[in-house]
């Protein structure tokens, strides 16, 4: 499994967890997401499955997680084939993996995503898909506030970094990704409130 990713409770639109005023807006169903954010969330939930399951050696499962980031960087291969970068998808799905992997190696908590077959946006999910577009719109501020929801300020540079790669590379296939959250600075870091319960207002 990915690191720093969690799989959430897709029993209920916001998992386990209430949904605060604000993030009810659009955007919260798969159907409702532009293009560009389904290709996200996506290539970021079946990443984290990537080494869940019963297997019977360390092979096995190494096996299984290779298997799972080849397959993303196929289908990110099909998506930025506008680049004319021979391995657009490979570096994106590194860059993605490597985003949500900060978030467990330094972060307060995991970044939590809704299983493949969820068709409910949980509140992290559109958290990271505010971030990435924030890191295409070249919105430093707003980057550190979505960033300062999971991370202590010396991880947030390395995130943004990560992040910004993956970001660059849906830009420079013509993704766009839509802006629909606002944060104060600093919102999250270090108040103790877990981001999937917290309330960003959304944008219309």
């Amino acid at each position: 499994m990915t690191e720093g990713v969690m799989q959430g409770d897709d029993r209920t639109p916001s998992g386990h967890r209430a949904t605060g005023q604000g993030m009810t807006g659009p955007g919260r169903t798969i159907p409702r997401l532009t293009f560009a954010e389904q290709i996200v969330l996506w290539s970021a939930r079946r990443l984290a499955v990537a080494g869940q399951g019963a297997v019977a050696t360390e092979s096995d499962a190494w096996a299984c997680q290779q298997a799972i980031r080849t397959r993303v960087a196929t289908e990110l291969g099909v998506a930025l084939r506008a680049t004319g970068v021979p391995d657009a998808g490979l570096e994106a799905a590194v860059a993605l993996e490597r985003t949500l992997n900060i978030f467990g190696r330094a972060g307060v908590r995991g970044l939590r995503l809704n299983r493949m077959c969820c068709r409910f946006v949980s509140n992290d999910e559109r958290l990271f898909l505010s971030l990435l577009a924030a890191c295409q719109a070249g919105d430093c501020a707003h980057t550190s506030a979505l960033l300062s929801w999971f991370l202590p300020p010396a991880a947030m540079r390395i995130a943004a970094t990560e992040a910004a790669a993956f970001a660059a590379a849906m830009h420079g296939a013509g993704f766009l990704l839509p802006q629909r959250l606002r944060l104060p600075a600093s919102a999250g870091f270090p108040c103790a409130g877990p981001a999937d319960t917290a309330a960003p207002p959304t944008l219309h």
